[in-house]
């Protein structure tokens, strides 16, 4: 091998590297900064009320939770935030995972008469609880969630802690405690949130 050759070839292996390490250094700039995410309690969309536990039709109990997302991706690319729930535990032992609610009908009448009737929706695209934020991004999203239960389930149901739970693009799993609940199914509703909380 002469060395005009063996030149040329040491010079391809350099670019090669080079071009390389470029691509992987863009990508590293790229993933720089983070995915926070802020929520805050609130009012129901469909009536002022406030979040906590209740008694519905038919005498059910319901715990419902309003809730506000605000997800801020302050890196280069997509982020994905997967089947945001909420679960309910007592301690660290999981009670059950809390219903996502994604869209609601609501009819007003006066006597037999309808007077209004108005659609609301929950999440992201057809009632979707998986969000898609782009680089450099906020994306805002109203969600709520509920469970209902018998009288006769209640003494199973027993919670003091509700955590929530998403996965990411490579479905990894994250777990966050985000609020402890005292005097669980007792007929109360609760302050909503004033400022935005980060989870953490």
């Amino acid at each position: 091998m002469n060395n005009d050759m063996l030149t040329t070839i040491i010079g391809g292996v350099i670019g090669l590297v080079s071009a390389l390490s470029g691509v992987y250094f863009q990508r590293f700039l790229d993933r720089r900064g983070e995915l926070n995410i802020f929520y805050k309690f609130c009012y129901r969309k469909e009536r002022s009320v406030s979040w906590g536990f209740e008694t519905g039709v038919n005498n059910i109990n319901l715990f419902t939770v309003p809730i506000v997302f605000e997800f801020q991706n302050t890196t280069n690319v997509t982020k994905v935030v997967r089947d945001v729930s909420l679960l309910l535990y007592k301690g660290d032992s999981f009670v059950c995972k809390m219903d996502q609610m994604d869209h609601l009908h609501i009819t007003s009448k006066k006597g037999n008469t309808i007077t209004n009737e108005e659609d609301l929706y929950y999440g992201a695209e057809k009632g979707s609880y998986s969000f898609v934020i782009g680089p450099r991004s906020l994306v805002h999203h109203e969600c709520e969630f509920i469970y209902k239960a018998q009288d006769s389930e209640l003494k199973n149901l027993k919670f003091d802690t509700l955590k929530l739970r998403y996965y990411d693009e490579k479905n990894k799993e994250y777990l966050f405690l985000i609020r402890k609940i005292n005097d669980c199914w007792n007929k109360k509703l609760y302050p909503n949130d004033k400022e935005w909380i980060l989870i953490k």
